[in-house]
């Protein structure tokens, strides 16, 4: 299936002959059993169809509100945006960048490379850039905290539902299905099949 000679294991660094796995298989290191790769059906489509999803989902959270508050009265409402600004202008401005970047700008930076990989693969428009896509995706996958922010989210509304009555808006919703495309994404990510693909390419 593949055509390096050797591969190795990224939990524990063992050099393995390629593992020759059908559609549907999973591969496993002998040493660590750590996945070495898993062969999903369809997964090229598959992974471009759940990536633009997400992209839909996560540009719709930035056009309504992420919950509102109503405290004796007092209503406020707050978005994605929101809930950056407020810190950036309570002088939490590194902060602020921070959840800007690792929850909106990163995630949606990811989706769009697996977007252009797999479209340059279908087309064969861009080839030289598939390698140097590949590796960004890799690179930034690590970095982005799609997860971290739904948890936080929900931890809030569990300390705020006891003081003030909330409501949550279109864009909590969107966020959570986003983050759902997002997590099945990450699970059709797979190194060796994607350096495979690049590779039955270039035949």
């Amino acid at each position: 299936m593949f055509r390096e000679q050797v591969i190795a294991c990224h939990h524990c660094d063992l050099l393995m002959t390629p593992p020759q796995i059908k559609a549907g298989e999973c591969a496993l290191c002998p040493r660590c059993d750590h996945k070495i790769t898993r062969l999903h059906f369809n997964a090229m489509n598959n992974l471009l169809s759940f990536a633009v999803t997400g992209l839909i989902l996560l540009f719709l959270t930035t056009q309504f509100n992420l919950m509102t508050f109503n405290l004796a009265g007092n209503i406020s409402e707050i978005d994605l945006w929101h809930s950056a600004i407020n810190l950036y202008f309570d002088d939490f401005k590194a902060l602020a960048i921070l959840v800007l970047f690792f929850i909106f700008l990163l995630p949606a930076f990811i989706l769009l490379l697996i977007v252009f990989f797999i479209l340059s693969l279908k087309t064969g428009i861009g080839c030289g850039a598939q390698t140097s896509l590949l590796r960004l995706i890799f690179l930034c996958m690590p970095w982005a905290m799609v997860e971290v922010f739904l948890v936080g989210i929900v931890v809030s509304l569990v300390k705020l539902v006891t003081i003030a009555q909330m409501d949550l808006g279109w864009s909590f919703w969107a966020y959570v299905v986003f983050c759902f495309c997002y997590a099945k994404v990450l699970s059709l990510v797979d190194r060796y099949q994607f350096w495979h693909w690049i590779d039955e390419v270039h035949k």
